[in-house]
């Protein structure tokens, strides 16, 4: 009897502790999974997602191991679903994202391929890209077959690597898009390719008013606008300086604009490449004067005017063209003719 009620005590005791040790420990619950669907907010990041939808904004996080299905186009206006959880941080963040967008096709011209770098930027949708650059910003179109395997998502901000070809509409198009967030963080952009579009060719002089994407040229016609992209040739015309002479080659695009093929410099030439004192060299940074010419480059500093000879090698991949009252950057060595010479050259612009 005494070894019964023992054990009965014993059975007690233990289910006393547990029921304290159980009030003392919280249980420990997952939270339900909503499903939420809207539209991207252009103030969508790489990590914070804010969707558009009948009830509201949401702010939703974007976690590395968020899956994305359907599409990958986690852009302004595109509709997507969310499925979310409620995190202990009391944001919502994403388990899944999933859509249906996609986008369009032409044909490509496969001899115009080139590779850039740079930031998607405001203004991107589900079928065009705009890319900031080193040497401004691009309009790229993607299409249904552009390969997106090198990306989870794009979205404004982020960086990629993107291969393109110019198309049958003159806009150059994504053949594959790779992110380089976790990667090289450069946005210097490598340019292989050369214009092969034919068209016509007019010449005229430098307006006033002329940008890295506009020119403004005076002709007998009246002032015509072109557009300057990544596909103009400006290897014979690296001044566009109001009142300098030039020739443009230029073709119509799909978007009614004229689009300049080339740049021909009609008055001046580069200067004869000199032999470099490299021990001399010197890094100056100023604004374009409108003295500039493509033998000479005034250059407006903290210090005065300074004149910098531009020759045949000078490196201007960072800098295709110099435009009046524009800020650069530029390295210099002192040659045997006892001029400064432009080494490189980088739009701050």
């Amino acid at each position: 009897m005494k070894k019964s009620l023992s054990a009965t005590l014993g059975v007690l005791l233990t289910m006393m502790l547990v029921a304290i040790m159980g009030l003392l420990v919280p249980s420990v619950s997952m939270a339900a999974e909503t499903t939420f669907s809207g539209t991207v907010s252009d103030k969508t990041t790489t990590d914070l997602l804010y969707l558009s939808t009948s009830g509201g904004t949401m702010e939703v996080k974007i976690d590395s191991n968020t899956t994305i299905s359907g599409t990958k186009l986690i852009l302004p206006g595109t509709t997507i679903s969310c499925s979310c959880y409620r995190g202990s941080d009391e944001y919502w963040h994403a388990s899944s994202i999933s859509g249906t967008s996609q986008v369009g096709k032409v044909t490509l011209d496969a001899s115009t391929k080139a590779t850039v770098t740079g930031s998607i930027a405001k203004g991107t949708s589900e079928s065009l890209l705009y890319l900031v650059t080193d040497n401004g910003t691009m309009q790229i179109k993607m299409d249904d077959d552009t390969d997106l395997s090198g990306v989870t998502m794009l979205i404004i901000g982020q960086k990629v690597k993107v291969v393109v070809e110019r198309g049958s509409d003159a806009y150059m198009h994504a053949i594959s898009i790779t992110d380089t967030s976790n990667g090289s963080s450069s946005t210097t952009s490598t340019v292989t390719t050369t214009s092969t579009s034919s068209g016509n060719s007019v010449t005229g002089t430098v307006e006033k008013g002329t940008t890295s994407s506009i020119l403004y040229l005076t002709t007998s016609a009246g002032t015509m606008e072109f557009v300057l992209d990544l596909g103009t040739d400006a290897s014979a015309c690296r001044v566009l300086v109001p009142g300098q002479k030039i020739t443009v080659s230029f073709y119509r695009g799909s978007d009614a604009w004229n689009h300049t093929s080339k740049l021909v410099n009609n008055t001046d030439s580069a200067s004869a490449t000199a032999t470099l004192d490299s021990s001399t060299q010197a890094t100056i940074t100023g604004t374009v004067d409108g003295d500039t010419d493509e033998g000479m480059l005034f250059l407006d500093t903290n210090d005065g005017l300074m004149e910098i000879k531009l020759d045949s090698n000078t490196n201007f991949s960072k800098c295709p063209v110099l435009l009046l009252d524009k800020k650069v950057t530029v390295v210099a060595q002192r040659g045997n003719d006892a001029y400064y010479h432009a080494v490189t050259i980088t739009a701050n612009y």
